[in-house]
């Protein structure tokens, strides 16, 4: 129900702001649009009025003129050519004095018989332009008008023309022609566009040149055939209106589409009408800047609306929330005061739980330790198992040599009699090589015998293989074993302890030796190598391999398939060992047969 009543207030809102806008936008674009055509209209004036200055400039030329008795006179004597001459030297006087383009005189025929221009090739003298308007129209004491493009030279000008009469008879016309083409230079730098469309809608001048010689309303066919028949245009051709009408604002105004496809655009064209020469000056405004600005003041009326509309709804909620809140205020108290019960409840469970839950931690912390100390005691009695299954081997390892140290020192006591110090210096020697075997024996007893210390160092696998193999040696001699070793071992380092990777290497050719009591050629392949920084020690017999079941619980605790002797956790314990170590030992059947025990560690990076 209140979604409902938010949309709801949200659609009026927003149809309100629509029509804030749309007022706004139809009242700022008139209001735009009469001070646009206020402004423009002034600027036209200043630019219609110098337009009349510079017709005005030269008026009043043909009417002095016409009184001038030199041009009377060569009117009444056509055929005199000293009169005619004097006429020619007195408009050409005068057009220098003046400025302006062409002066000349014409008979009651509209032949022209004198000229400023009379000794140029381009002279007006000898042409007839009884077809022009401002002949037909020229009258005494008064201006005639008007545009056209000469016949002769194809330039522009604007003529001004007066009847030379005698008696109530016209005798001839004079006619002054000027330029205005400077008016179009000069309007190049204004903004807005301005052109100047004659009597008959046609635009002869512009700051634009592409709109020259465009109508700015529909000519009829008539009309066409009218100014054809005039040659006002000379050779050129009246193009299509430059504009389409949209609306009349007044009489000085109107709004008009200009441009093709994209290019449309609507402009506002303001007149001004120049009664000296019945021209009509445009000042053309592009629509665009004001339909902007309007439709600015449009948003952001739009977007107060809207907020105001916004903040009202905001208010009449703040008022529904404090009543809301008031309501809510004295639920939260009745919560809070539960919740503080509850809270008080619960921090006495807590405080119970965390100190069991101390306590559970201390005893799991002393119970993680114990483990760790029977693992190492149980790895420790492991290895003195291991010495204890290796004593027969080493008591005839020490036995043999105690034997030849009896039989020396016997033998030195009796050389030492007879004085034959040679010999007894020969078996003293040898007692020294047999007593540093005896002791090399007894310090890697010692040492396979050690608490491990915990702290990891380089090991050289090399070496540990060798020490391996050296406590192993009475028993690998006793049951013949052949013992296969690379050639030219790699100089491989790991990082663990050297005594527990020992231990596992013991317990690894101790269980080859077992499984190749039965063999007819024994044999135990050593080897290892690197690949990248990966350690791969393996350890090979050619027995009878693991079965299936063998494979799938060997590393457990307490599996064993010797029926006699073992606990089975030599291989749960090495399995152990290495894992500590971050590597993995893995066991599976050699394709030659046999088992393969597979020791992977990680090389030391810091050797």
């Amino acid at each position: 129900m209140k979604r409902t009543r938010f949309y709801l207030y949200l659609l009026f809102s927003m149809l309100l702001s629509l029509l804030a806008a749309y007022a706004v936008y139809s009242i700022s674009w008139q209001q735009l649009l009469q001070q646009r055509q206020q402004e423009s209209a002034r600027r036209l004036a200043r630019n219609a009025g110098f337009l009349e200055h510079e017709v005005d400039k030269y008026g009043l030329l043909p009417l002095a003129a016409s009184y001038n008795d030199t041009l009377r006179e060569a009117l009444l004597q056509p055929a005199d050519p000293p009169q005619l001459a004097r006429a020619n030297d007195y408009l050409l006087r005068l057009n220098q004095g003046a400025g302006s383009l062409q002066a000349y005189l014409m008979d009651k025929q509209g032949k022209v018989i004198a000229s400023s221009n009379w000794q140029q090739k381009d002279s007006f003298v000898g042409r007839n332009i009884a077809y022009r308007p401002y002949f037909q129209q020229a009258a005494a004491n008064r201006i005639t008008t008007f545009y056209a493009v000469g016949t002769t030279g194809n330039a522009t000008g604007f003529y001004l023309a007066t009847g030379i009469y005698q008696g109530g008879e016209r005798l001839g016309v004079v006619a002054i022609k000027i330029g205005l083409e400077q008016l179009e230079h000069m309007w190049g730098n204004i903004v807005e566009p301005l052109l100047v469309s004659d009597s008959n809608g046609v635009v002869v001048l512009s700051s634009v040149p592409e709109w020259k010689y465009h109508a700015t309303v529909p000519l009829s066919f008539d009309a066409r055939l009218a100014l054809e028949k005039a040659q006002q245009y000379n050779k050129q051709i009246i193009k299509p209106p430059i504009w389409q009408r949209k609306s009349v604002l007044n009489n000085q105004a109107m709004l008009v589409q200009m441009g093709q496809g994209r290019t449309r655009h609507e402009y506002l064209a303001i007149n001004q009408t120049i009664p000296v020469s019945g021209m009509t000056l445009t000042m053309v405004i592009d629509t665009h800047e004001m339909h902007s600005l309007a439709l600015t003041r449009a948003l952001a009326v739009a977007v107060m609306v809207g907020f105001a509309c916004l903040l009202l709804h905001s208010v009449r909620l703040w008022r529904m929330g404090i009543k809301t809140q008031a309501e809510a205020r004295r639920a939260l108290q009745r919560a809070h005061d539960q919740l503080e019960e509850q809270v008080e409840q619960r921090s006495s469970e807590l405080k119970q739980a965390n100190a069991s839950l101390k306590m559970e931690i201390e005893e799991r912390i002393q119970a993680a330790r114990q483990v760790e100390n029977f693992q190492n005691e149980l790895i420790r009695t492991e290895n003195l198992a291991v010495i204890g299954q290796l004593s027969t081997g080493i008591a005839h390892e020490i036995n043999q040599p105690l034997a030849a140290l009896s039989a020396l020192s016997a033998n030195t006591v009796r050389f030492l009699e007879i004085n034959d110090l040679a010999t007894a210096r020969t078996n003293l020697e040898r007692i020294t090589d047999i007593v540093a075997r005896l002791g090399a024996l007894t310090e890697q007893l010692k040492s396979f015998a050690r608490r491990p210390s915990g702290e990891r160092e380089s090991v050289a696998v090399a070496q540990a293989v060798d020490n391996a193999l050296f406590l192993l040696n009475h028993r690998l001699k006793k049951t013949l074993i052949r013992l296969q070793l690379p050639a030219q071992p790699e100089d491989i380092v790991v990082l663990c302890e050297a005594v527990r990777l020992e231990q596992v290497l013991v317990n690894l050719v101790s269980n080859a030796i077992d499984a190749l009591q039965e063999v007819a050629d024994p044999l135990i392949a050593i080897s290892w190598q690197r690949q990248d920084d990966i350690v791969r020690i393996q350890v090979r017999d050619n027995g009878s391999g693991l079965s299936e079941q063998v494979r799938q619980h060997i590393f457990e605790p307490f599996f064993t398939t010797k029926k006699t002797s073992g606990l089975g956790l030599g291989l749960a314990l090495s399995s152990d060992i290495i894992k500590a170590y971050g590597g993995v030992l893995s066991a599976d059947n050699h394709p030659d047969g046999g088992a393969v025990f597979t020791i992977t560690l990680r090389q030391n990076r810091q050797e």
